[in-house]
């Protein structure tokens, strides 16, 4: 078999799509298939010099305004190379931005290009926490209390503290913050401002952070996150040694079968495919509030759904290759 590893892309995401990308580079060497890497946001004559410096690309580095004008223009001629080189699939590992909103994804089926992951309208939705949270409360899944603001608009007053801040379609919790006291709301929605023209304000669940995968259908082990910091954030998620992984919380069965149904609730609701990650907190109640759904999760050594496939028996190499096979049979 022959992969398009489609990875970095033109978001702040960028480094951890690498690492998803070099990881799955290695599944593939250990299964025999054949594999070129690809990044949207960078010109074919230069993607030689991209992939030699793989390993040593800094998120610190990247101007990001510029990486997005580049992937405008660049990603609609390389569909033509992808062609030409007559891949068997896209691996797509992008992640936020462009890569995981469902605008490669929708260029992809436009051309006719097998892919993986969910299709192009299930990202948009899932990608944008605003209209994730009404399709949520409209199956009677529990999200937390929120509101949809702008820069323009006045800050919540329906919501009591502590709220959490975070930009409306952005993943891996990037400008995410907690908010105890009236005085720092300002400071935290500039920040979630940087990546979002708009922001989410919620109210926040205190309780037990958990996380759903579903791999082709199937849910697979919640995993509970033990985020040393306190707050499982872009740094928590991303940093060595930051976070206890717990693959058999202590849940009563009956309140981990909710969850599990609840996931899938999400799952079928957003169209989501082949893989994903449904995202939840239980309070002191039981009771388990959605937070978002990932459509395309990372895939790296830290990264939940392959932990929670290997907690399961499934290593990554077969991961990696269930995960081609449900693709290209087109399956949920």
């Amino acid at each position: 078999m022959k992969v398009c590893i489609l990875l970095g892309g033109a978001s702040t995401e960028r480094n951890v799509s690498i690492h998803s990308g070099l990881a799955i580079a290695e599944a593939l060497k250990k299964k025999n298939h054949k594999f070129k890497f690809l990044d949207p946001a960078t010109p074919l004559e230069k993607m030689g010099s991209f992939i030699k410096s793989l390993d040593t690309i800094s998120i610190e580095t990247q101007n990001f305004d510029k990486l997005r004008k580049m992937q405008d223009q660049y990603f609609l001629k390389q569909i033509d190379w992808i062609k030409e080189e007559s891949f068997d699939i896209v691996f797509n590992v992008l992640h936020g931005g462009n890569g995981e909103n469902g605008v490669i994804s929708a260029v992809l089926q436009i051309a006719g290009i097998p892919f993986t992951g969910s299709e192009g309208m299930a990202s948009a939705i899932a990608m944008d926490k605003y209209r994730t949270k009404k399709l949520l409360n409209s199956i009677g899944v529990l999200t937390p209390p929120f509101e949809l603001h702008t820069s323009s608009t006045k800050f919540p007053r329906s919501l009591s503290f502590p709220l959490v801040i975070k930009p409306n379609d952005a993943g891996s919790s990037v400008g995410l913050s907690i908010v105890k006291k009236d005085k720092n709301i300002l400071n935290e929605t500039k920040k979630a401002l940087k990546y979002s023209r708009e922001f989410i304000i919620e109210k926040y669940i205190n309780g037990r952070e958990l996380t759903a995968p579903i791999i082709c259908g199937k849910t697979y082990p919640l995993v509970e996150i033990v985020p040393k910091s306190g707050v499982y954030d872009y740094k928590s998620k991303y940093g060595h040694g930051m976070n206890e992984y717990i693959f058999s919380p202590s849940i009563d069965d009956s309140v981990m079968e909710k969850i599990k149904i609840s996931a899938k609730k999400v799952w079928n609701i957003l169209g989501m495919k082949n893989y994903g990650r449904i995202d939840f907190r239980l309070n002191e109640n039981n009771e388990a509030f959605c937070l978002e759904a990932n459509t395309l999760p990372g895939m790296t050594d830290a990264s939940l759904l392959p932990k929670s496939a290997k907690y399961s028996g499934l290593e990554f190499p077969d991961l990696i290759e269930k995960i081609i096979t449900n693709a290209l049979r087109n399956d949920k």
